[in-house]
Order: structure tokens, then sequence, then C-alpha cells
């Protein structure tokens, strides 16, 4: 009890006071403080809360004025359409769509018997008994400009998973191979077009004339050859991306073909694994010209950016094919006709030992026993249709009788079934029956000869069966789409047709002619009032929640809780003030949003009626517009409106130029009017792009068409300018094996030098870096170097670069790592070998090797007599540096553009290219009206700096200014809302603090008087004990 502090340990015992009660009441004097502060943070968080409430009906506002202010919520539109066809909706012949390109209008779609769907083409490989089986082919084809590779140890298997490999990538085929299998025995290989059109395929023998494996090896292709290309006069290659390199570099080929073939009736050799197509060309131009029997010339065709290159053979179209030569460049290609099928009889028969022909009596037939008259030979099968045939042939005199008879009434038992499928029966070279139909293609051909042999004979013909399978190669031949669009014929590759009608994809489903469709185009208008009534319906709901807060109730005698914030009221004059009133700069009869139908009632709500805003947008979409959207416009056609910012303002300016911009230019100093660079000549000319790095080296030879013309020149730079390369990484070091270059399979065992000093454990690292820079680094572990091979380890690298590269090993032995993205590339690697181990530096700078890069933005082109190179872009960003081996062309230095300068309405501006944008001010007291406002300046003269080139206005409707202005109350850092929520947050949070030292204090306190009480009711009790030992002494005194 002694040791106790609490009251409740003495609870007055002694003075008789209830202590628990004075020190509550004491204390709640000074609580009385902490609840006021309690009070007030509560009526703060309420604040925030009303506020937070607010912000979020704000956003959701705000998120509804964005969308009134994009041009694309405006430029929607729907379709409708219907069709004369009686056979058909409208919706199964085609299905139309429209974006914001398109304008309202009326269209027709209508087919004659011409009208065609867009077709994939697909060709079928002749048919094979295994799948899986090696075909012990040799040759390579190009599908599409993509070379495929075939190997003696390759199946069919083989052969389509290489032609899907090659469709894939940035530079896909575009053709896909499959294997149909239509028995165990009959595999074949179908090869189809990913795309539509008649020109989507392409498949050319790259092979020699032994190999010839399209025709005999696959029988994609038959023997007869016609011009690819034709001309008027001549006839055209494929396209290749370049003119001055080797065309066997560009198809990939691995072994190019060469030889002499015959033009015009004229030798041309020809070297496919050296010679580019301004050296073939010139090949053909020397020997063409020198008869007088035509020209050789490279054009060049850019679309979308992109430049290829022809040679364009004029004066003759007779041309001699040797090597595939001819079709490796596309100027000739094969046909693929369909295949007959034949059956041929098992048993050879003779007479007198020697093959028996048409004309062979019976009786000559060498058999044992004797051919007799009345013997009988029973013919059955099924024609080309599957349809059953039946009969027989007798032999009415043995002597006379000859397999001529036997054949004809073989031909007449198959075509007294049907007349279109007849049959030619006749008797090969050995000896054998064999019947050939007479219709292409897939057939149910078969047939029976059953020799009867009544007289005892032993005639036999052998069971007949399929020694060549019917097949059409071209299962479907590619075509285009053909059919009228309101009247015009149009032709088409593919059946999504989206470049005949702006913003309008016309798809077509099937054809039927002597029908048409008719479509119409119009404004989606109920889309566009469904987003007005959706931004006015958020607008009532912020309105409704701020008049809420103001409204005072009579009976309470209160308002809401914000209605004595200023913030509350600033946020209502702005939001209300925006959509009050007249939008600045914009006509009068459309500067309004009540013009259009939209009002406010007295509490500040807006209505819609729909009747007049229909009206409106339907008689001038455009003022509708104009009154939600930003609107630039100028009055010169030498500057135009870009884009603007959150900062610019509404205005009328004037825009005055000072300097132009300029494209980085040279002009060369030396004349090339005659031979170019001169024969005997050669140039090496190299373009560093300053903006970009990237780097084009162009060769040039006087004696060729690379260097022999200023037109070629300006050809073969060209060609280099707009190629676009594949990063290839090659080592240094041609690694051996039995003296024989390594390749993926080579064992590291088998490594010259003992096995290349390795021992089972040893690890292969490497480090380097991706196409985009980031780094790699891994390690590969050679765990059996008796039968791990080098493949493994370039397996391990492309996995390591996420299967991005392709790792693989030439025919020298060297390591390759090419990046399988054309373009630009940072892909790198060095590797740490163990042992003697020696893949040497891998880097594109080694020979063979290739730094990627897109294509250049600069363009060659000649003024008189003089090479011009000229940057495409505008400023001084864009520049380039020339270097010249021999200083043939006069280009050399460093070249730069020049930005534009100039002002917006007087104020400052900076110049980028031709792209001027406003400044912003040059310090916090500083205002402007133009920043961020982006013109375009093409205007390439000034009569007299500063020119006013005339001007731009900017108007900003009602959906662009209310977002930026709800933007300014909400904008998480700076908002006008934000800051008040802050400070409130601020304020509650101090408050907080304030509640928790109170509260603490108050603890203490009552811990004190809880002391200060005890200690009275120990003194009384000490006095209490005192008086009553005094009192017993003096009582005893007394006595």
């Amino acid at each position: 009890m002694a040791g106790a502090t609490g009251t409740s340990a003495i609870g007055g015992l002694i003075s008789g006071l209830d202590t628990g009660s004075l020190i509550e009441q004491l204390v709640s004097v000074s609580r009385k403080r902490v609840d006021l502060v309690v009070k007030e943070q509560t009526l703060q968080s309420d604040k925030l809360t009303a506020f937070q409430s607010l912000n979020t009906q704000l956003a959701t506002f705000q998120s509804s004025a964005e969308s009134l202010k994009k041009d694309d919520t405006f430029d929607v539109f729907k379709t409708s359409i219907s069709t004369d066809s009686t056979s058909f909706t409208a919706d199964e012949l085609v299905t139309i769509s429209a974006t914001a390109d398109a304008s309202p209008g009326t269209h027709t779609v209508s087919f004659n018997d011409s009208s065609q769907l867009a077709k994939a083409r697909q060709l079928s490989s002749m048919s094979f008994t295994s799948s899986t089986d090696a075909l012990s082919l040799v040759g390579e084809f190009v599908i599409n400009g993509k070379n495929i590779n075939i190997s003696t140890s390759d199946s069919l298997s083989d052969i389509i998973s290489a032609i899907n490999t090659a469709n894939s990538g940035t530079d896909a085929t575009g053709v896909t191979a499959s294997l149909i299998s239509v028995s165990d025995t009959d595999n074949r290989m179908v090869l189809t077009s990913d795309s539509t059109g008649k020109d989507a395929f392409t498949l050319l023998d790259a092979s020699s004339d032994a190999q010839d494996i399209l025709e005999a090896g696959l029988g994609l292709a038959s023997a007869t050859k016609s011009i690819k290309n034709t001309t008027s006069d001549g006839a055209k290659s494929e396209a290749f991306s370049s003119s001055s390199s080797a065309v066997k570099s560009l198809l990939g080929l691995t072994t190019a073909q060469n030889g002499t073939v015959i033009i015009g009736g004229e030798n041309v050799v020809i070297d496919l694994a050296t010679e580019s197509l301004s050296t073939i060309a010139t090949n053909i131009n020397t020997a063409l010209t020198g008869a007088s029997k035509g020209t050789a010339t490279v054009v060049s065709t850019t679309t979308d950016g992109v430049t290829t290159y022809q040679i364009d053979v004029s004066g003759t179209t007779s041309f001699t094919d040797t090597n595939n030569i001819l079709e490796t460049l596309g100027i000739i290609e094969r046909a693929q006709n369909s295949v007959a099928e034949v059956h041929t009889g098992s048993k050879a028969n003779t007479a007198t030992a020697v093959a028996i022909v048409g004309a062979t009596k019976f009786n000559a037939i060498d058999v044992t026993g004797t051919i007799a008259a009345s013997d009988s030979i029973t013919i059955s099968g099924t024609d080309h249709d599957g349809n059953a045939v039946s009969g027989s042939y007798t032999i009415t005199d043995p002597a006379v009788d000859d397999i001529d008879a036997l054949l004809a009434e073989i031909e007449n038992i198959f075509d007294s079934v049907d007349v279109a499928n007849t049959v030619t029966a006749s008797v090969d070279a050995n000896g054998k029956i064999v019947v050939t139909d007479d219709k292409t293609g897939d057939s149910q051909l078969s047939v029976n000869l059953i020799t009867n042999n009544q007289g005892g004979a032993d005639l036999n013909f052998g069971d007949v069966s399929v020694t060549t399978a019917g097949y059409g190669m071209e299962v479907t031949a590619g075509q285009d789409a053909k059919l009228a669009i309101d009247g015009v014929a149009v032709t088409r590759s593919t059946n999504n047709i989206d470049d005949v009608i702006s913003g309008v994809t016309i798809d077509l489903n099937r054809v039927e002619s002597g029908s048409t469709v008719n479509i119409t185009i119009s404004r989606d208008t109920d889309s566009i009032k469904g987003k007005v009534s959706a931004f006015t319906d958020a607008y009532n709901t912020v309105i409704e929640a701020v008049n809420q807060q103001f409204a005072y109730n009579e009976d309470t005698k209160t308002a809401g809780i914000l209605s004595g914030e200023s913030t509350l009221r600033t946020i209502k004059s702005i939001v209300q003030n925006t959509l009050a009133g007249t939008i600045p700069l914009l006509p009068t009869d459309s500067n309004a949003l009540s013009l259009i139908g939209i009002t406010s009632d007295k509490n500040g709500k807006l209505s819609v009626d729909d009747t007049i805003f229909l009206s409106e947008i339907g008689s001038d979409f455009y003022a509708v517009k104009r009154m939600f959207v930003a609107e630039g416009t100028t009055t010169n056609n030498e500057i135009s409106y870009v884009s603007h910012t959150d900062n610019t303002v509404a205005g009328n300016y004037t825009v005055s130029i000072n300097t132009v911009a300029t494209q980085a230019t040279v002009t060369g100093s030396a004349d090339l009017s005659v031979g170019g660079i001169g024969g005997g000549n050669t140039e090496t000319l190299t373009v560093t792009d300053s903006m970009t790095g990237r780097v084009a080296t162009i060769s040039l030879d006087g004696d060729d068409t690379s260097g022999n013309s200023l037109d070629n020149i300006v050809n073969t730079i060209n060609s280099e300018f707009s190629t676009e390369s594949t990063q290839v990484l090659l080592g240094s070091v041609a690694n051996l094996a039995g003296a024989s270059p390594i390749t993926a399979s080579t064992l590291y065992s088998s490594f010259d030098v003992g096995g290349a000093g390795v021992v089972n454990g040893d690890k292969i690292s490497f480090t380097g870096t991706n196409r985009s820079g980031l780094s790699i680094s891994d390690s590969y572990t050679i765990s059996n170097k008796a039968t791990d091979t080098v493949q493994g380890f370039l397996s391990a690298i492309e996995s390591a670069y996420d299967n991005a590269v392709s790792a693989t090993i030439d025919t020298a032995g060297k390591i390759v790592l090419t990046d399988n993205t054309g373009g630009d590339s940072q892909v790198s690697i060095t590797i740490t070998e163990p042992g003697t181990l020696d893949f040497g530096t891998v880097l594109t700078s080694n020979s063979g090797g290739v730094a990627g890069r897109y294509a250049m933005e600069i363009t060659a082109s000649k003024n008189g007599n003089n090479l011009v190179l000229t940057h495409d872009n505008y400023g001084s960003g864009d520049g380039f540096t020339t270097t010249e081996a021999n200083t043939l062309l006069g280009t050399v230095g460093t070249y730069t553009g020049d930005d534009v300068v100039g002002t917006i309405n007087g104020e400052a501006a900076t110049g980028t290219g031709q792209l001027l944008v406003g400044d912003a001010p040059p310090d916090s007291s500083s205002t402007t009206s133009v920043e961020g406002l982006a013109i375009k300046v093409t205007t390439s003269s000034l009569s007299s700096p500063p020119d006013e080139k005339g001007k731009v206005k900017l108007t900003m409707g009602v959906g662009e200014l209310m977002y930026r202005n709800v933007d300014s109350i909400t904008d998480q850092f700076d908002g006008l809302l934000t800051i008040r929520m802050d400070g409130l947050q601020d304020i509650i949070d101090s408050m907080t603090k304030s509640i928790v030292a109170s509260e603490r204090r108050l603890a203490m306190e009552t811990l004190k008087l809880n002391k200060t009480f005890v200690a009275l009711e120990l003194n009384l009790s000490k006095l209490q004990s005192t008086s009553s030992f005094l009192a017993q002494q003096l009582g005893q005194l007394s006595k």
C-alpha cells in the first residue's frame, strides 16, 4: 500500500476526499482545449473528404472535356450498305468500315463477268514416297528474293523447315511450306503465299542445269520458260536492293552460277558470284550495242522511301538461259504446268529378245506355250474422275493381231465411259505397257490388265501401277481482286481495299456478276451527341456538388461544409466562366454553345436541345466542331500550323522569318559529263551521317556502270544510300579440323592442334551487347570434348541473346554472329576460350563483316555535269561528312544545313530545321502567348529579312479550354484544388501532432495530481499517527 501512487491506493481513506473525482475535474479543464482542437481537426477532415469527392468528379469531367478537344471525336462515321442481289445479302458480298479520314457520301461496288476475288498462289511439288528420307538433291532456289539451299542429306521435311525458317524476321519471304500426306507413300510439299495477288509469290531456280532442283528435283516447275517481267520492247529483271553489290550477296546464295547466256542472239558472259546489276548491265549492253540489237541499263524505283533496282533490257525479247542465270535474275521464269498421271506395267515383254513395240504380232512375243486365237485380256480400272471402266480384248489371229490393237482397245474402253476422261496407251522402250491420262492434274486413274491365256501361254503384262503421279503444280493461281468502284475498274492484290475511297475500307467476301452494292457513308452524329451529353452530364455533376455546398438550410441554419471556402468559389467561377459568353476568334454565328442548343438553367446546369444540336451539326459540321476543339490555320501556304501545348494562348499571330531552313548539300567540283570518273579509274566515296552516325561506302569503277557516267554514279550512290544492312560480326580466326574448316557439327576433340587443348569441363565465356546495347554475359561448358560439338556453343550464344541473333560457322571455319533484325545495331561479342581454342576477335570490321544500319536519309542527284549530295532533312542537326579515296568527285568535306530563324507575333521562337516553336518566357516575371506554338516554315526565299510570311490563327473551343482549366484545378502538383487539399492535410497532420502532445501533457498532469494526493494522504496518515501517539502520552501523564 505504501508504494502505491494511484488514487485508488489511497482513495481518501485518511482525508475522506474523493480524490479521483477531484483529479478528473481538474484535468477536464485542460482537456477542453484539446477537445477544441479535435473538433477543428474533424472539421478540416470533413472538408478534405468533400474536396476529394469534388476532385474525383472534376477528373471525370476533365476526361469528358479531353474527349471533346480531339478531332477524332468528331471525325466519326457510320456506314450502311444495300444490294440489288437476290442471292446474297450486302454483308455477304462486302464488309465496309470507315475511319476518321472518310467523308460523307454514297458509293457503289459493282461486279461483272471479269470480277474476281484476290487469291493466294499455291504450288505443289511432285509426290515422294517418304517425307523423312534423304532426297539426295543438291541446289538452290529463290523464294521472293531469299535463297533456299538444299543439300544431299535433306528430306522433304527438312526442305519444308528451311522454307519456313526463311519466312521469318523482318525480311520474311511471305511463303509458307506445308506437308500434305495423301498416303504413307504419297507425300507432297505445298507452298502457299501468305498474301493474295498475282505477283505475291515468285519462285526461281538458282541451281545449275545439271542440278535442276525445281523441275527434276522437286517437281515445282516445268521446262517451259518465258519472260517474267515484260516491257514494251524487252524485259526487266527482278527488283534488287542494290545495283552495286554482287547478286550472290543480295540473294544470299551459297554457290552462284556463271556461264554464257544468249540475249538478242548475242553471247553474254555473266558471273553472279562477283558481278552486280551494274556490271551485268554493262556486259549485256556491250554485247547488244555492238551488234545494234538493243541496250541494257539499270533503272531505279523508289516506293515509300525504299529504292530498288532492275536491269532493263530493251530492243530484244530473245533470251536463252544457261545454268538458270537469267532465271536467278528474274528476267525469265518457268511455268508451272500440270502433270499427267502415267501407269506402267511391271513386265517388260520381248519378241526374239528385243523389246516389243506397237507393231509386234502376238505370236512373236517371247512366251512359254502358244498364244492362241480367242485368248482374251481383261481390261478394268478407273478413269481420271474415278469412274469404273471394264472390258476385254480378244485375239482373233495371233499372226495378224498386234500390240497396237490391244492399245487401241484400252483407249476405246476408257473413252466409252466418259469422253472427257480419255487415256493414251503405248509401249515404252523396255517393252512395258504404258497408260497415260490425257487429262493433267490429280487423277484417280487405275489400270488392270489380266491375260487369261486360254491357249496355255504365259503372256503377262505385269502389275500396272503409277510411275508418274498426276498433279497440278499450280494448285491455285495467284490472282488480284477485280471489281468496279463508283463505275471505275479497280484491280488490287488484296481483298482488303483501303486506298480507293479515302478513309473507307472495302473487304470483298464474294463476287456475283451483275450485282451492285450501294454504300452510304454518313457522320455518326449519335456518337458525337453522346460525347457532348457525357460532357454536360459531368459538368452538371460538378455544378450540383458545388451548389449543394453553398445551399443554406433554413431549418438547421447551416450551409455546406465548404461554403466558406474561397477555393470552392474560385473553382465554380473557373468552370462556369469557361462556358459563359463567346469563344474568342470564332465567327459571331458560331461562337457560343447556346447557338447549337446547349444552354444553362438558373442553377447553372446545362441541357442539350437534341433537335437544335443535330440540326446545326448537319448544316455546318465544321462550325460545331470548331466550338470544341483547337484549330490552327494560316494565311500563307509557306507556313503551316503543326501543334501547340497547354501553355499556348489562342490568338492571331504574325510569323516573321529572318533565315530560311536549308539542307546540308554539296555540289562536286569534278566535271563528270564524259565517262563519269573515267575509264581505268576507281573511287571509294564514304559518307557519314552526322545525326545518326550511319556510314555508306560506295565503290565506283569507271569501267562499268557503277561509275562510267554521271547518271550511273547517281544510281550507284542512291542504291547504297537506300540499302538497309544487317549487322554481321565475323571472327578473325579460321579454325580447322583435319586440315578442313570446322563446321557446327565439328567435335572439340577434332580441332587441329591437339583438340585445341580443351579438356572436359572447360568453359567458353563470352560477353557483349545486344541490339539495343544492353550487356550480355554467359558461358558454355564443354562436358565431353569427344561428343560435344561447336553447335552447343553456338546455341548457347543464341540463347544468351534471346535468340535475337544467329550464331554460325562459315565455310572458312570462322564464327559468324548475325543480328536477326536489319538496321542499326549494337550487337557485339568478346569470347574468352580455354586451352589454345581461339575464335579470334569477332567484329564487323573483319573481312566479310557488315555494320548494320537503316537506309541513309541522303540523296544523290546531278546539277549539270556535277554530282550533288543533299541531306533529306533540314537544319543544323542533319548533316554529313564525305571522304574520297582518289578525290575524283570533288565532294570532300563536312556539310550542315541551317535552322529556320524567326519570331511569332514578335516573340522569341526557336527553329529546328523547318519547325519554328514559340519559346517559354525567359523568367517568371515575363509572359508570352505563343509558348509551344509550332509552325512549319517551308519558304525557300525571303524578300528582305525579317520577312512577314503571314499569320497563324489559333482558336480554342470549349473542350480544349475546359480541359486546360480543369487541369489547372486538379493538376497533381500545382493544381488549385491540389494545393488546397495538401494545405488541409498539413493542417490535419499538424493538429494530430498537437493532440498527441496535449494528450501526453494531460497524462503527465494526471500523474502529477495523483502523486500530490498520495503525498497528502500519507502526510495526513503520519499526522494522525503522531496525534494518536501524543494523545496517548498525554493521557498517561494525567494519571
